[in-house]
């Protein structure tokens, strides 16, 4: 299937996930660039935002995606005749030894293992193929090698529990008989147990008769070792999508939706794009997204009560619809410890920001911990995108993120949380404990929730959360209509 825009994307979704449930859809994506998004249409939008979309709600039909039209048709070709395979452990045989090199490379790089071989396993290889064969995962069978020893390495990689395919690497050579590895290599083909893709390294022309028998026998055959590792992880991944189980999203009780709803009803009516920093915390308690103890003040004497309140040291950041990135511009201040400290905070930002509507936040400080974000963005015609990533003020640098289509399910947000770069920074590093990761997940389903059910909302950042070993906190977030 090729995909340039979608007109109707909830009805694509609705339709392409029952059909994918029965069979496999193989589709690209094509405008992935500026320049090729202005040839495919003359619809406006961000481009990375298109293409992020079209790519999620291939991930949530179960669709396998391509970026490269010949590797899509190459892939047809073994969903045409092999069996999808039960796992990523692949059995590589080979009678030459460069192409081995480079199907091994490309068959990691796609996701694929390549597994030792059993002790039982190498003692039949030893006794049936020539001394000098390399025994192993990749196995050298040899250029010398003839029908009856590809078969004793196809029969014993079939009777591997530990291997999930077969990649053959066939050179035919002059000195043997190269029809007679044809056929035998058809017969094991036939026997359906486990996928087997060979690249076939000849001359087409002068090999006319076997590559008829391969052709014949169903077995994909192809010029070159990487095309063929590429074909054969395409498989793979369509067995790890059948495999998956997202599950439902889960569904809090606990969430006070009729408030949050107010919210943003009052904010509209008042024709405002922007939330006060009040309005968004009252949204996140509304929905028990924890967050670090807050008070707005009007003024400085206000902020020094309200940080006798809330206990030192505390955080001040000055709270006004036209002020973003506030960070950046001198509208945070952090670990003050007294109240001297509170009001020169608050004087500075006075003079600072020159606008009418200007608060200020007077929250909790929380040292230590990893920061995270977790944000949303509608998307017409879907409902949100939901994005999870390392948080602060470098993520738009970073762009180490990762989003999923609302709603989110266990799984899914599971799945988010192992899928950015910087996941192992949140698990245990030189003796200190990994972040509190039930957490972590449960804000990502809470913030679906209020997207899904609050529909409104049209973006949305927490950032940073502090996430501890046990626990997390949401410490600054925006939402805008």
């Amino acid at each position: 299937m090729y995909v340039e825009g979608l007109r109707d994307a909830s009805r694509f979704l609705e339709v392409v996930r029952k059909v994918a449930a029965k069979k496999p859809i193989l589709a690209m994506k094509a405008g992935r660039t500026e320049e090729g998004a202005k040839a495919a249409s003359s619809h406006t939008g961000g481009i990375a935002k298109q293409e992020m979309a079209t790519d999620l709600i291939f991930e949530k039909a179960g669709i396998l995606s391509f970026r490269d039209e010949a590797e899509l048709c190459q892939a047809g070709a073994v969903f045409a005749s092999q069996p999808v395979p039960h796992g990523n452990r692949v059995g590589v045989i080979t009678n030459t030894g460069g192409p081995a090199v480079i199907a091994t490379d490309a068959l990691v790089a796609g996701g694929l293992t390549i597994p030792v071989l059993s002790e039982q396993a190498k003692e039949v290889l030893t006794s049936t193929l020539f001394p000098e064969a390399s025994i192993g995962n990749p196995l050298d069978v040899l250029a010398t090698a003839e029908g009856k020893h590809f078969r004793a390495a196809m029969d014993t990689m079939m009777n591997e529990d530990q291997i999930d395919s077969i990649y053959i690497n066939f050179v035919t050579a002059p000195f043997v008989n190269t029809e007679n590895i044809a056929r035998e290599i058809v017969e094991v083909n036939r026997q359906q147990r486990k996928p087997i893709i060979c690249n076939l390294m000849t001359d087409k022309g002068q090999w006319t008769e076997t590559v008829r028998i391969l052709k014949d026998g169903n077995v994909p055959i192809y010029d070159f070792p990487g095309a063929a590792a590429k074909a054969l992880a395409a498989l793979t991944r369509y067995g790890e999508i059948r495999r998956r189980k997202t599950g439902k999203p889960k569904l809090f009780q606990d969430v006070d939706q009729w408030t949050a709803k107010t919210i943003i009803g009052q904010a509209k009516n008042a024709g405002r794009k922007t939330l006060s920093a009040a309005e968004v915390y009252g949204i996140l308690n509304a929905y028990k997204i924890p967050v670090a103890e807050w008070r707005i003040a009007a003024n400085a004497e206000e902020a020094e009560r309200c940080a006798a309140e809330i206990g030192y040291p505390v955080v001040v950041k000055a709270d006004s619809g036209s002020i973003l990135h506030k960070s950046d511009r001198g509208g945070v201040a952090v670990n003050l410890q007294n109240d001297r400290a509170v009001r020169a905070a608050v004087n500075r930002m006075r003079k600072r920001f020159d606008t009418q509507d200007l608060k200020f936040l007077i929250q909790e400080y929380l040292p230590g911990g990893k920061e995270i974000i977790v944000g949303a963005k509608a998307e017409e015609g879907l409902g949100h995108l939901v994005m999870f990533g390392i948080g602060g003020v470098h993520v738009e640098v970073l762009q180490d993120t990762v989003f999923k289509l609302s709603p989110v399910t266990s799984a899914e947000a599971q799945e988010m949380f192992c899928s950015i770069k910087a996941t192992p920074l949140l698990g245990a590093v030189r003796g200190k404990k990994g972040v509190d990761k039930k957490g972590v997940t449960q804000v990502i389903q809470r913030v679906s929730q209020l997207v899904t059910e609050v529909p409104g909302i049209q973006e949305m950042d927490i950032n940073p959360i502090i996430a501890y070993e046990d626990r997390v906190f949401a410490v600054d977030a925006r939402i805008s209509l």
